[in-house]
């Protein structure tokens, strides 16, 4: 990869319609103007065109409708064009050079899908890659330092101030030595570096939270274990024998039952017989009863004189023979035969009154042996129902609850031993966790390894650039103040140092930083001329390059050689005839011409955006 030219030649403003701008031609452009002339308006908003939102916009910028920039980047013209009332949306780019390519539109903030924004499209068109990530991030606003010295910060802070971890990074980059291999070993040791720490750390967290809940080791759990399973495999069996006696207890309480229900179907059967002789019995007593009846009422109409049938009263049967009617008293001539049929009735009711009194006593006898039949299967119920009851009471209740008691005691042991493997997986986790823990540990060390390796290699060659630049330096401050006796860049900050002073030690604010800044940009710039792989094009914009010098004495001819300094360096082309272009902005015009420097002059009549200059159609 080598490095792109960076040419800026027009500055456009649009309003109320129509297009004004600034053009820069030469090498070197100075804005020379008192305050209050918009000369830092335009410095400051140059570069927002290319997608920039690091630089302050003044009012009379965002008074604009849109702006513009027109510059080159190698072989190719390029146009740039930006909101100037919003910060936010699109930048648009054309490409001047080839009609045919479109226009390219790329929003200011990199969209959700990972779109490319405008600024890295800029860095994509200067071939400087896009490394790091996060606040560690290589993009356009940590270029744009390099590029670009601000008023507010060049008599203050290096570079307009940034931590030392970007502008180490930064300035690899661009000194061509920090690529996407590079970058690539380094993410991949960042990356197992933080899954080491997260594993180191969560092992850790679980050793502490054991070690105050006073949790047993390993070697202890698994010994706790193997107790358990021999008191919950000893449980489990006695539980198994108290249900298997409980089985065979209540197989013994099903065959009770089964004889109870016989015995009750033996007493219900005995009961409906005893029922049925008692009703025979009851009938026998009855037709006992009736024959009884009969016979007394033939004996009676055999002994009581007849009545008359029409009073009812008694007949008189004095002196009437036995064969006479006691009514007509005429002889009765069936009076023999009705007393032989009388004597029969009455032979017969006797023999059936025996005969049913016989039946009576037969009946009472086989009562008597039903009832006894019926108390013996009630007994025979009543027993077997007691032998269930005290089977259960005295067997079958206490085994049921001694198979219940095991049961519990197997039920609690598995319970205390399901925790107790909970215990042991967790230990599995920590186990786990701590071997994932050297793993990633080993993981980082051979990145580290590798990193480090292209680190070295690199820190070499980085030496050999910072010492060629130191070299440069020494001689631009020294062409600016001839008192100064060394001077070198840190290669580990790019830190300038002036007599054993670093760039924040020289002084509080003012001359001494201004040239520190200004010296290592312009020798940075030489270095580039020579050695081709660095990426940092050779423009150079700088505001009020003379903060902190006076205009007489020493610090005017100091002022005077640091112009000249500026137009030397811009001067000089690189061997493959790239040229530097230098934009400054001062508040006083050149004591005297130099080659090469154009002024633009501005005052408050006639500002950098004027109502009226140069128009061109939109």
């Amino acid at each position: 990869m080598r490095r792109q030219s960076f040419i800026i030649e027009r500055h456009e403003f649009q309003v109320q319609g129509s297009w004004v701008g600034r053009a820069f031609t030469g090498v070197v452009t100075l804005l020379v103007g008192c305050s209050g002339s918009g000369k830092s308006t335009g410095v400051e908003a140059l570069l927002y065109r290319l997608g920039l939102n690091s630089g302050k916009i003044m009012h009379a910028v965002r008074s604009c409708t849109q702006v513009r920039l027109v510059f080159r980047v190698g072989g190719a013209r390029w146009q740039a064009t930006r909101s100037a009332v919003h910060r936010g949306g699109y930048v648009c780019f054309e490409n001047l050079s080839d009609p045919t390519a479109g226009e390219v539109r790329r929003p200011v903030a990199r969209g959700r899908g990972g779109e490319q924004s405008a600024s890295e499209f800029v860095m994509e068109l200067l071939g400087i890659p896009l490394l790091g990530s996060g606040g560690g991030r290589v993009g356009l606003a940590e270029v744009e330092r390099w590029m670009a010295l601000r008023q507010s910060t060049i008599a203050t802070a290096y570079l307009g101030g940034g931590g030392d971890a970007v502008r180490r990074l930064t300035g690899r980059v661009l000194l061509g030595l920090h690529d996407e291999h590079t970058d690539a070993l380094q993410q991949r040791f960042q990356e197992a570096k933080s899954a080491h720490a997260q594993a180191k750390a969560s092992a850790a967290a679980m050793l502490a939270a054991r070690r105050e809940a006073g949790l047993p080791g390993p070697m202890d759990l698994d010994a706790t274990e193997q107790l358990w399973k021999q008191e919950h495999a000893a449980a489990a069996e006695r539980a198994q024998q108290a249900q298997g006696q409980l089985s065979r207890h209540q197989q013994h309480v099903s065959e009770l039952d089964r004889q109870r229900d016989q015995a009750g179907a033996a007493q219900q059967s005995t009961r409906s017989h005893t029922g049925a002789v008692e009703e025979r019995l009851r009938q026998a007593h009855r037709h006992e009863g009736r024959m009884e009846g009969r016979l007394e009422g033939l004996r009676q109409r055999a002994s009581v004189p007849q009545h008359c049938p029409q009073c009812a009263q008694v007949l008189r049967s004095d002196g009437l023979p036995e064969d006479h009617c006691r009514v007509c008293k005429q002889q009765d001539a069936l009076h023999s035969q009705r007393l032989a049929q009388q004597a029969a009735f009455l032979t017969e009711a006797e023999k059936t009154l025996v005969s049913a009194r016989q039946a009576c006593r037969r009946l009472e006898g086989e009562l008597a042996r039903a009832q006894q039949t019926e108390d013996a299967s009630r007994e025979t119920a009543r027993a077997a129902e007691q032998a269930i009851g005290d089977f259960t009471h005295s067997t079958l209740d206490p085994c049921q609850a001694a198979a219940l008691a095991h049961e519990k005691e197997a039920a609690h042991l598995a319970g205390r031993l399901e925790q107790l493997r909970e215990r042991i997986k967790e230990v599995g986790v920590l186990a786990a966790l701590e071997a994932e823990r050297d793993r990633l540990l080993e993981a980082k060390d051979r990145a580290h390894e590798v990193w480090k390796k292209a680190e070295k290699k690199l820190a070499a060659e980085l030496k050999q650039l910072v010492e060629e630049w130191s070299r440069h330096f020494l001689t631009r401050l020294r062409a600016v103040n001839p008192d100064v006796r060394h001077a070198y860049i840190d290669p580990e900050t790019f830190l300038p140092h002036v007599d054993g002073l670093a760039f924040d030690d020289q002084a509080v604010a003012g001359g001494p930083q201004t040239l520190a800044n200004l010296c290592a940009m312009l020798s940075l710039r030489d270095l580039a001329r020579t050695v081709p792989t660095v990426l940092l094009p050779l423009f150079f914009m700088v505001d009020s390059p003379l903060s902190g010098l006076g205009g007489q004495g020493l610090d005017g001819q100091m002022a005077e050689r640091l112009m000249e300094q500026l137009a030397d360096a811009a001067a000089v082309v690189d061997a493959d005839g790239t040229p530097m272009q230098i934009i400054a902005a001062v508040n006083d015009p050149l004591a005297r011409p130099l080659t090469g420097v154009r002024e633009i002059r501005l005052d408050r009549s006639s500002r950098y955006i004027p109502a009226q200059l140069e128009v061109e159609a939109a």
